[in-house]
């Protein structure tokens, strides 16, 4: 077995709003291997396997299921390679970084977008 550290942030709550998000983080003992689950005499049921594989099914149907409903209804997947979807990522990416808003994290890029566009002139 092998100690694994788990992390996350909390923005809602019971139904409400945190007016700050709460980060939290933790670990746990995964097991490596087969035998170790075993040993451990934790071997699931055949019943916990086939509500762990129905679970997977239906979770695989329910992905398909919705993006089929968003395609008809006029709502497709973005263009990864798309310039508007790069610069969101990227806002997004400045503001966890440098932990700033998001009106900072666009006058940021906005900044390296004309030093760019400078650099590439010459």
């Amino acid at each position: 077995m092998k100690a694994e550290t788990f992390k996350g942030e909390v923005a809602q709550a019971y139904g409400k709003e945190l007016p700050t998000p709460v980060k939290f983080e933790g670990t746990f003992e995964a097991f490596e291997n087969y035998e170790e689950i075993k040993t451990a005499n934790e071997i699931p049921s055949n019943e916990e396997i086939v509500t762990f594989v129905n679970a997977k099914r239906k979770a695989a149907a329910r992905a398909k299921a919705t993006t089929a409903a968003l395609d008809a209804a006029g709502y497709a997947k973005p263009d990864p390679k798309d310039p508007a979807v790069i610069r969101e990522n990227m806002i997004k990416q400045t503001m966890a970084l440098y932990n700033v808003p998001r009106e900072v994290a666009e006058q940021i890029q906005n900044a390296a977008a004309t030093a760019a566009k400078a650099v590439a002139a010459q």
